[in-house]
C-alpha cells in the first residue's frame, strides 16, 4: 500500500461539518460566495467550487482520453473517468501538487537523467530531493535499470518520475522497461508519475500509454501546451489510475490539495471541450512540421567525414546534435553567439553525458536548413583548432 504525505491529509470531520452533512438545502449564516446573492457577472452564472474542475469539462476531457487508444499494457488498463481527472494550469502545477500528495518534506522523488531540469527545481521548492536514475546510450537510449533498482532500495523514495519521451533525448519507455519499473514500484510501494506531453509526437511506433495504467498507482500529466502547440492555454490535467482502494485514498487527499489552491477559471472550463476537437488536426500539422524538419537533419548530417552527428530521436520537438570532447560545449555557443546571434542550450543543460546541443524542429524547414549549416560549419571549424 502507497504511504502518502502527511502533509496530504485532509484530517477528520469537526462535529459541526459532520452536523451539516445531515440537512439538505443548508444556509450559511457567513456566506461569502456573491455570485449566490445576485452580485456575479450574469453571463458567469453561479460560482460553484469543485476541487477537480468542472465535472461537464471533465466529462469532455475523458471521453477525448478514451479515443486515444494504445495502452502500454492492455491487461492492465482501465479507460479514463471524469472522476479521476483533475483540471490545473501547467503540468509544472501538476509535478507541485503530486509531490505534495506523495513525498513528506525531506523525502526523494527519482527522475530520469539526462532530462529537462524541471523536477529538481519544483522538487527543491518542495523540500524535496530529487535524486537521478540514468539514461544509456548506446546507439540508442535505454533505462539503466540495476542503477534504477538500487535508487529505489532507498526507502525515503517515494515517487518514480517516467518522461514519456524523454526532453530532450526524444526516447519513449519501452514496454519491457516498463513492465521492469512496474515490477520495482509495486514491490517497494513507489507510485508512478508519468509525464505524457509529448506523446503524440512520435516519428515512428510507440511502446503505448502509460496513462491508465492500473497495477501501481499512476498519475498520467499532460496538457494543451504541447497538444495544441499552445503554452499560453494554460490547461493541464492529472489522470488517477492505479489499484482501487489507493486510487480512492489518492482522489481525497487530491480533493484537500485541489482545494486549496483551485486554479481552474470559468474561462478554462468553458473553452476546453471546443479545444480538445482542435487537438487531431492541431498534432498532425505539428507532427508533420518535426518529421520534415528530422528529415532534412537525417540529410544534413549523412555526410562521413562530419565532425558532428544526429541522435535521431524516436519522438518530441527536439533531436540532439553531438560532436566531440575536443570542441568546447560554451565556446561552441558563444561562438554562435558572437558570430551569427544564434543561442543554443548545450548537453550539460540536460546532464547528457557527452557534448552536444538540442535542435528544435519547430521552425519552418527553410529556416531550419539554414541554422544547421551555420551549426555544422561551426562545429567543423572549431574541431579543427
Amino acid at each position: 500500500m502507497i504511504r502518502f504525505s502527511n502533509r496530504s491529509d485532509p484530517g477528520q470531520l469537526n462535529a459541526i461539518s459532520l452536523e451539516e452533512q445531515k440537512t439538505k438545502n443548508l444556509t450559511q449564516l457567513n456566506d461569502s460566495n456573491p455570485t449566490h446573492f445576485g452580485l456575479g457577472i450574469e453571463k458567469f452564472g453561479t460560482y460553484v467550487p469543485d476541487p477537480r474542475g468542472s465535472e461537464t469539462t471533465r466529462e469532455a476531457l475523458a471521453n477525448f482520453l478514451k479515443s486515444r487508444k494504445d495502452p502500454i499494457s492492455p491487461s492492465n488498463f482501465s479507460p479514463a473517468s471524469s472522476e479521476r481527472l483533475y483540471l490545473l494550469s501547467s503540468t509544472s502545477q501538476g509535478y507541485s501538487w503530486l509531490i505534495k500528495l506523495l513525498c513528506d518534506p525531506g523525502e526523494k522523488v527519482a527522475y530520469p537523467s539526462p532530462g529537462y531540469p524541471l523536477i529538481p527545481s519544483i522538487a527543491s521548492m518542495e523540500g524535496v530531493e530529487a535524486v537521478p536514475y540514468f539514461l544509456r546510450f548506446d546507439g540508442s537510449w535505454y533505462i539503466d535499470l540495476p542503477y534504477l533498482e538500487k535508487v529505489l532500495e532507498d526507502k525515503s523514495v517515494k515517487a518514480l518520475v517516467l518522461i514519456h519521451p524523454n526532453n530532450p533525448t526524444g526516447s519513449y519507455v519501452e514496454k519491457e522497461e516498463f513492465e521492469e519499473v512496474e515490477r520495482m514500484c509495486r514491490e517497494k510501494e513507489i507510485a508512478i508519475i508519468c509525464d505524457e506531453v509529448f506523446y503524440e509526437y512520435s516519428f515512428s511506433r510507440t511502446p503505448g500509454r502509460i496513462s491508465g495504467f492500473s497495477s501501481v498507482l499512476t498519475f498520467a500529466l499532460d496538457g494543451f501546451s504541447k497538444l495544441l502547440a499552445s503554452p499560453q492555454i494554460k490547461t493541464a490535467w492529472i489522470e488517477v489510475s492505479g489499484p482501487e482502494e489507493e486510487v480512492k485514498e489518492a482522489l481525497t487527499r487530491l480533493d484537500f490539495i485541489a482545494d486549496n489552491f483551485l486554479p481552474n477559471s470559468w474561462f478554462q472550463n468553458q473553452s476546453t471541450p471546443s479545444l480538445l476537437e482542435l487537438a487531431p488536426e492541431k498534432v498532425k500539422e505539428v507532427r508533420e512540421r518535426c518529421m520534415e524538419n528530422l528529415e532534412l537533419l537525417k540529410e544534413a548530417f549523412s555526410k562521413p567525414s562530419l565532425a558532428s552527428s544526429l541522435i535521431v530521436p524516436d519522438g518530441g520537438w527536439s533531436a540532439l546534435v553531438r560532436f566531440p570532447a575536443t570542441v568546447d560545449e560554451d565556446e561552441l555557443v558563444k561562438a554562435l553567439i558572437r558570430q551569427f546571434s544564434l543561442s543554443a542550450q548545450p548537453g550539460y543543460f540536460f546532464d547528457v553525458p557527452f557534448n552536444c546541443v538540442a535542435v528544435s524542429f519547430l521552425p519552418p524547414t527553410y529556416e531550419t536548413k539554414s541554422r544547421i549549416e551555420v551549426l555544422i560549419d561551426t562545429i567543423e571549424a572549431l574541431s579543427r583548432e
